[in-house]
């Protein structure tokens, strides 16, 4: 499961403030944070100063499911995103059903009101809210640095303990598949993509993904133990987890399972 970009897009504006947001920059940054509710998006991400970014969603054009409307803002022309009936058809037709297989009733109502709010927001304040969660900023680095060795060692303990899970379901067989993927992806950021932590500059060239990962493998470990105790009662859960980390990133990213090279990344 993944949505396209107009799908997301859509899902954005449907759930903002008045169905609107009012710029590129701040529409970049509400599309970033799907990624924190694991629900994979087509568009990549790289990362500037001010967290997220895509620079294709800056050239975004008016369509079926959503106009612009230009509007000034200090001394500049600036364009807002509008919902149109075609896109709110899509939601209920496409994206909706989309999300019901990885998200529960609680959790859609808990995406909605996260983007409602931060709808209201600036651009500005969305992404210190995002800085503050992934450790992006340069000051962070020590903290980050050991949220990836925490993370590295739950997640060695769990992996080592995958002969204990038996196969006797597909939800069981995933859950294994789960962690031996979360395992090999922390392990590959902490010993490749996060090995130059003590510079003291931002690394432009970053894939936003690599700290999402990061932050979202963090998060999950609660229930991977929990799961590994009571497999059975955790499938849709296990689902989402599984979906986010295998479609979100494709070919955008060197830990995909759409890269033919992951086995050598994997031995690394």
């Amino acid at each position: 499961m993944i949505l396209s970009k107009d799908e997301a897009i859509c899902l954005i504006l449907s759930l903002s403030k008045n169905k609107e947001v009012s710029s590129p920059t701040k529409l970049n940054k509400l599309l970033a944070r799907l990624n924190l509710f694991y629900i994979p998006v087509d568009i990549d991400f790289t990362l500037n100063k001010f967290g997220s970014f895509n620079a294709d969603l800056s050239e975004l054009r008016e369509n079926d499911y959503y106009s612009t409307s230009q509007y000034e803002y200090k001394e500049k022309k600036v364009n807002k995103f509008i919902l149109k009936p075609k896109g709110e058809v899509l939601i209920k037709e496409v994206v909706e059903q989309k999300l019901k297989r990885i998200l529960t009733e609680e959790e859609l109502k808990s995406l909605g009101e996260n983007i409602s709010y931060l709808s209201s927001l600036t651009a500005t304040e969305i992404s210190d809210n995002e800085h503050s969660i992934l450790l992006v900023d340069v000051d962070d680095r020590f903290r980050l640095e050991q949220k990836i060795n925490e993370t590295f060692i739950e997640l060695k303990d769990l992996y080592q303990g995958l002969n204990d899970i038996p196969e006797n379901t597909i939800v069981e067989i995933r859950l294994k598949a789960l962690i031996e993927l979360c395992y090999y992806l922390i392990k590959y950021l902490k010993e490749m993509k996060f090995k130059r932590l003590q510079d003291k500059e931002y690394d432009f060239h970053s894939n936003m993904f690599d700290y999402y990962f990061l932050e979202n493998i963090h998060s999950i470990i609660p229930f991977l133990k929990r799961a590994v105790l009571n497999n059975n009662n955790e499938g849709i859960t296990i689902n989402k987890y599984y979906q986010y980390f295998i479609n979100s990133v494709r070919d955008r990213h060197p830990f995909s399972i759409y890269n033919e090279s992951l086995n050598e990344i994997v031995l690394i």
